[in-house]
């Protein structure tokens, strides 16, 4: 899947030190940020971030509602139980970050990228997903019900136990990826393209019995 990364232009990006004290209705343009922490619960409403590079950056339990992202990379930053309600990101990645508990319903992401994150919990329920990946992260527990995605990627992660109900899987492959069981809704399983282990254990969510033969070198 060809995607378009995030541009980060480092000679222009600004040094900064805290966020600004007002983070509603403001703009974030070309800005560093470098062991930053913001943890205290905030309601945050219609924050630009472009071109921003935040680096071992605290910025959890925040409450975001219809903030936009774009060509922005986020390495190694905490963003726990942080909610990104009804927001927009484009070509943004996420590199080693912690993710526990976001919650990006209704939300649009498009040439987005996950990579070696931890995001258990996490929920996409409801969002629009468009030429995003994720890879080698733990989605384990995580919601994609009623998801609308096109030309999405899982490789080698970790889904154990996640959500998909009301999800069309036709032509997503989780071959790759690990988990013994998942929530989904039998009558969207059509396409989905899995490995011999993963298809014995939807097999037996679907109420099948497998038959094993016997060994005749016994």
């Amino acid at each position: 899947m060809k995607r378009n990364h995030p541009i980060l232009i480092k000679d222009k990006l600004e040094d900064k030190t805290c966020f600004p004290e007002y983070l509603s209705n403001n703009t974030l343009d070309n800005l560093q940020f470098l062991y930053v922490t913001k943890e205290d619960t905030t309601q945050i409403n219609r924050l630009i971030i472009d071109k921003n590079h935040w680096q071992k950056t605290t910025f959890s339990n925040q409450q975001c509602e219809a903030i936009e992202i774009s060509d922005t990379i986020f390495d190694s930053c905490d963003f726990s139980n942080t909610e990104w309600i009804d927001s927009s990101f484009h070509r943004v990645l996420f590199k080693n970050c912690r993710l526990t508990g976001v919650n990006f319903a209704d939300s649009y992401l498009s040439h987005c990228e996950f990579k070696q994150c931890t995001m258990p919990y996490t929920s996409f329920n409801f969002a629009k997903i468009r030429y995003t990946g994720w890879l080698s992260s733990d989605l384990s527990l995580s919601e994609f019900s009623d998801l609308d995605w096109k030309h999405c990627e899982f490789n080698d992660c970790h889904l154990e136990k996640s959500t998909w109900l009301n999800t069309t899987f036709s032509g997503l492959n989780l071959s790759s990826c690990h988990f013994e069981q998942l929530y989904f809704s039998p009558d969207k399983i059509q396409g989905l393209i899995v490995n011999m282990d993963q298809m014995i254990s939807i097999g037996l969510a679907l109420g099948m019995v497998i038959d094993e033969p016997l060994d005749s070198s016994k």
